[in-house]
Protein backbone atom coordinates (compact mmCIF):
# COMPACT_ATOMS: atom_id res chain seq x y z
CA UNK A 1 0.00 0.00 0.00
CA UNK A 2 1.34 3.29 -0.92
CA UNK A 3 1.53 6.16 1.94
CA UNK A 4 -1.14 8.20 -0.12
CA UNK A 5 -3.55 5.34 0.95
CA UNK A 6 -2.73 6.73 4.95
CA UNK A 7 -4.10 8.99 6.82
CA UNK A 8 -2.11 12.44 6.43
CA UNK A 9 -1.79 12.30 10.37
CA UNK A 10 -0.16 8.68 10.47
CA UNK A 11 2.84 10.28 7.69
CA UNK A 12 6.19 10.35 8.54
CA UNK A 13 7.44 13.97 9.40
CA UNK A 14 10.27 13.14 7.20
CA UNK A 15 11.51 10.09 5.48
CA UNK A 16 15.11 9.66 6.86
CA UNK A 17 17.79 9.20 4.08
CA UNK A 18 21.40 9.72 6.03
CA UNK A 19 22.22 6.43 7.50
CA UNK A 20 22.45 8.16 10.67
CA UNK A 21 18.66 9.24 10.13
CA UNK A 22 17.96 5.03 9.27
CA UNK A 23 19.37 4.35 12.45
CA UNK A 24 17.38 6.48 14.86
CA UNK A 25 14.27 5.83 12.97
CA UNK A 26 14.82 1.86 13.55
CA UNK A 27 15.90 2.38 17.20
CA UNK A 28 12.78 4.34 17.66
CA UNK A 29 10.67 1.69 16.07
CA UNK A 30 11.73 -1.43 17.75
CA UNK A 31 11.80 0.30 21.26
CA UNK A 32 8.00 1.39 20.39
CA UNK A 33 7.25 -3.34 19.36
CA UNK A 34 8.88 -3.92 22.24
CA UNK A 35 6.67 -1.46 24.77
CA UNK A 36 3.73 -2.59 23.21
CA UNK A 37 4.79 -6.26 24.26
CA UNK A 38 5.60 -4.98 27.46
CA UNK A 39 2.61 -2.62 28.20
CA UNK A 40 0.08 -2.53 25.73
CA UNK A 41 -1.43 0.64 23.47
CA UNK A 42 -2.83 2.63 26.24
CA UNK A 43 0.01 2.86 28.27
CA UNK A 44 2.16 3.84 25.32
CA UNK A 45 3.55 7.39 24.76
CA UNK A 46 6.34 9.19 23.06
CA UNK A 47 8.50 9.80 26.21
CA UNK A 48 8.61 6.64 26.88
CA UNK A 49 9.64 5.16 23.38
CA UNK A 50 12.25 7.44 23.13
CA UNK A 51 13.92 6.70 26.43
CA UNK A 52 13.64 2.91 25.17
CA UNK A 53 15.14 4.02 21.95
CA UNK A 54 18.11 5.84 23.64
CA UNK A 55 16.84 9.49 21.68
CA UNK A 56 15.96 12.35 22.53
CA UNK A 57 12.41 13.18 22.24
CA UNK A 58 12.95 16.02 19.64
CA UNK A 59 14.70 13.60 17.78
CA UNK A 60 11.59 11.26 17.76
CA UNK A 61 9.36 14.11 16.62
CA UNK A 62 11.33 15.32 14.13
CA UNK A 63 11.05 11.84 12.17
CA UNK A 64 6.99 10.82 13.77
CA UNK A 65 4.39 13.67 14.69
CA UNK A 66 2.98 11.12 17.33
CA UNK A 67 2.89 7.45 18.38
CA UNK A 68 0.23 6.15 15.77
CA UNK A 69 2.61 7.03 13.17
CA UNK A 70 5.60 4.95 14.37
CA UNK A 71 2.71 1.78 14.70
CA UNK A 72 1.23 2.75 11.36
CA UNK A 73 4.96 2.46 10.15
CA UNK A 74 5.50 -0.83 11.56
CA UNK A 75 2.08 -2.22 10.46
CA UNK A 76 3.67 -0.66 6.66
CA UNK A 77 6.89 -2.66 6.44
CA UNK A 78 4.83 -5.47 7.47
CA UNK A 79 2.31 -5.46 5.11
CA UNK A 80 4.82 -4.75 2.26
CA UNK A 81 6.86 -7.67 3.14
CA UNK A 82 3.54 -10.07 2.82
CA UNK A 83 3.26 -8.76 -0.43
CA UNK A 84 6.75 -9.21 -1.54
CA UNK A 85 6.44 -13.12 -0.79
CA UNK A 86 3.29 -12.75 -2.29
CA UNK A 87 4.57 -11.94 -5.33
CA UNK A 88 7.33 -14.89 -5.30
CA UNK A 89 4.69 -17.37 -4.82
CA UNK A 90 3.28 -16.55 -7.51
CA UNK A 91 6.32 -16.82 -9.91
CA UNK A 92 7.05 -20.29 -8.27
CA UNK A 93 3.71 -21.82 -7.39
CA UNK A 94 2.60 -24.72 -10.32
CA UNK A 95 -0.35 -26.29 -7.84
CA UNK A 96 -2.82 -25.18 -5.52
CA UNK A 97 -1.11 -27.43 -3.08
CA UNK A 98 2.34 -26.08 -4.18
CA UNK A 99 0.94 -22.49 -3.04
CA UNK A 100 -0.46 -23.58 0.32
CA UNK A 101 3.69 -24.99 0.73
CA UNK A 102 5.58 -22.15 -0.26
CA UNK A 103 2.91 -19.86 1.65
CA UNK A 104 4.11 -22.00 4.36
CA UNK A 105 7.04 -21.27 3.95
CA UNK A 106 6.74 -17.81 3.48
CA UNK A 107 4.67 -17.65 7.00
CA UNK A 108 7.44 -19.05 8.32
CA UNK A 109 10.14 -16.35 7.55
CA UNK A 110 7.84 -13.53 8.11
CA UNK A 111 7.56 -14.88 11.54
CA UNK A 112 11.31 -14.94 12.27
CA UNK A 113 12.07 -11.46 10.40
CA UNK A 114 8.69 -10.00 12.65
CA UNK A 115 9.13 -11.61 16.06
CA UNK A 116 6.53 -10.04 18.39
CA UNK A 117 4.44 -8.14 15.72
CA UNK A 118 1.09 -9.55 17.36
CA UNK A 119 1.21 -6.62 19.84
CA UNK A 120 1.00 -4.27 16.89
CA UNK A 121 -2.13 -6.04 15.47
CA UNK A 122 -3.85 -5.65 18.79
CA UNK A 123 -2.95 -1.43 18.85
CA UNK A 124 -3.74 -1.31 14.92
CA UNK A 125 -7.38 -2.22 16.31
CA UNK A 126 -7.41 0.78 18.88
CA UNK A 127 -6.69 3.11 16.15
CA UNK A 128 -9.45 4.13 14.58
CA UNK A 129 -7.14 5.50 11.61
CA UNK A 130 -5.69 2.98 10.44
CA UNK A 131 -8.48 0.96 10.50
CA UNK A 132 -8.24 2.23 6.49
CA UNK A 133 -4.78 0.20 6.30
CA UNK A 134 -6.36 -2.96 7.67
CA UNK A 135 -9.25 -2.70 4.89
CA UNK A 136 -7.20 -1.64 1.91
CA UNK A 137 -4.43 -4.87 2.73
CA UNK A 138 -7.66 -6.89 2.42
CA UNK A 139 -8.71 -5.70 -0.48
CA UNK A 140 -5.46 -6.54 -2.09
CA UNK A 141 -5.16 -9.66 -0.05
CA UNK A 142 -8.74 -10.71 -1.96
CA UNK A 143 -7.63 -9.42 -5.62
CA UNK A 144 -4.64 -11.47 -5.34
CA UNK A 145 -6.05 -14.84 -4.30
CA UNK A 146 -9.10 -14.40 -6.29
CA UNK A 147 -6.07 -13.49 -9.34
CA UNK A 148 -4.22 -16.48 -8.54
CA UNK A 149 -7.36 -18.81 -8.41
CA UNK A 150 -8.35 -17.83 -11.98
CA UNK A 151 -4.70 -18.51 -13.13
CA UNK A 152 -5.35 -22.19 -11.93
CA UNK A 153 -8.41 -22.04 -13.62
CA UNK A 154 -11.15 -21.47 -10.79
CA UNK A 155 -14.51 -20.25 -13.13
CA UNK A 156 -16.58 -19.49 -10.14
CA UNK A 157 -18.39 -15.82 -10.89
CA UNK A 158 -16.95 -12.80 -9.29
CA UNK A 159 -18.94 -12.24 -6.12
CA UNK A 160 -18.87 -16.18 -5.24
CA UNK A 161 -15.24 -16.07 -5.56
CA UNK A 162 -14.95 -13.00 -3.02
CA UNK A 163 -16.82 -14.44 -1.18
CA UNK A 164 -15.03 -18.05 -1.10
CA UNK A 165 -10.84 -15.50 -1.00
CA UNK A 166 -12.81 -13.47 1.70
CA UNK A 167 -13.13 -16.27 3.97
CA UNK A 168 -10.09 -18.29 3.09
CA UNK A 169 -8.23 -15.16 3.62
CA UNK A 170 -9.96 -14.17 7.31
CA UNK A 171 -9.95 -18.05 8.83
CA UNK A 172 -6.19 -18.62 7.58
CA UNK A 173 -5.43 -15.35 9.68
CA UNK A 174 -7.49 -16.08 13.04
CA UNK A 175 -6.88 -19.59 12.71
CA UNK A 176 -2.84 -19.09 12.37
CA UNK A 177 -3.45 -16.25 15.20
CA UNK A 178 -5.60 -18.78 17.98
CA UNK A 179 -3.06 -21.71 17.29
CA UNK A 180 0.25 -20.29 17.57
CA UNK A 181 0.53 -19.93 21.24
CA UNK A 182 -1.12 -23.41 21.49
CA UNK A 183 2.11 -25.85 21.62
CA UNK A 184 1.33 -29.26 19.60
CA UNK A 185 -2.82 -29.05 19.77
CA UNK A 186 -2.70 -25.86 17.95
CA UNK A 187 -0.51 -27.45 15.67
CA UNK A 188 -3.31 -29.68 14.51
CA UNK A 189 -5.91 -27.57 14.73
CA UNK A 190 -3.84 -25.51 12.16
CA UNK A 191 -3.26 -28.81 10.03
CA UNK A 192 -6.88 -29.85 10.14
CA UNK A 193 -7.80 -26.01 9.19
CA UNK A 194 -5.43 -26.28 6.19
CA UNK A 195 -6.46 -29.63 4.60
CA UNK A 196 -9.87 -28.10 5.02
CA UNK A 197 -8.58 -25.06 2.93
CA UNK A 198 -6.99 -27.12 0.30
CA UNK A 199 -9.45 -29.35 -0.04
CA UNK A 200 -12.49 -26.60 -0.63
CA UNK A 201 -10.47 -24.67 -3.07
CA UNK A 202 -9.28 -27.82 -4.96
CA UNK A 203 -12.70 -28.49 -5.13
CA UNK A 204 -13.94 -24.72 -6.04
CA UNK A 205 -10.79 -24.93 -8.99
CA UNK A 206 -12.46 -28.24 -10.32
CA UNK A 207 -15.89 -27.54 -10.54
CA UNK A 208 -17.01 -24.44 -12.03
CA UNK A 209 -20.98 -23.97 -10.01
CA UNK A 210 -20.04 -23.21 -6.94
CA UNK A 211 -23.62 -24.62 -5.44
CA UNK A 212 -22.25 -28.01 -6.19
CA UNK A 213 -19.13 -27.28 -3.96
CA UNK A 214 -21.49 -26.48 -1.25
CA UNK A 215 -23.48 -30.01 -1.35
CA UNK A 216 -20.77 -31.69 -2.08
CA UNK A 217 -18.57 -31.08 1.08
CA UNK A 218 -19.60 -33.00 4.31
CA UNK A 219 -21.08 -31.41 7.33
CA UNK A 220 -19.33 -32.24 10.40
CA UNK A 221 -19.94 -35.39 12.73
CA UNK A 222 -21.25 -34.95 16.38
CA UNK A 223 -19.94 -37.43 18.68
CA UNK A 224 -23.24 -39.28 18.46
CA UNK A 225 -23.90 -39.05 14.70
CA UNK A 226 -19.84 -40.96 14.42
CA UNK A 227 -21.14 -43.62 16.42
CA UNK A 228 -24.27 -44.25 14.53
CA UNK A 229 -22.17 -44.26 11.19
CA UNK A 230 -19.72 -46.72 12.82
CA UNK A 231 -21.94 -49.02 13.92
CA UNK A 232 -23.31 -51.96 11.56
Amino acid sequence: MSEQRVPAALHMRRQPRQQRSQEVASRIEQATLLLLQERGFAALNTNAIADRAGVGIKSLYHLYPNKEAIICRLAMGWLAAICEAQEQIRTQATSWPHVLVLLDLALEELDRRFVGYGALWHAMDLIPELHVVEQEHERRQIDFWSSLLRDFGCRWPEAELTSLVRYFYRTADVTKQCTRGDGEAGQRMWLLHRRWSEQLIAAAIAESDPARVWQARPALLTGTEVQAKAAP
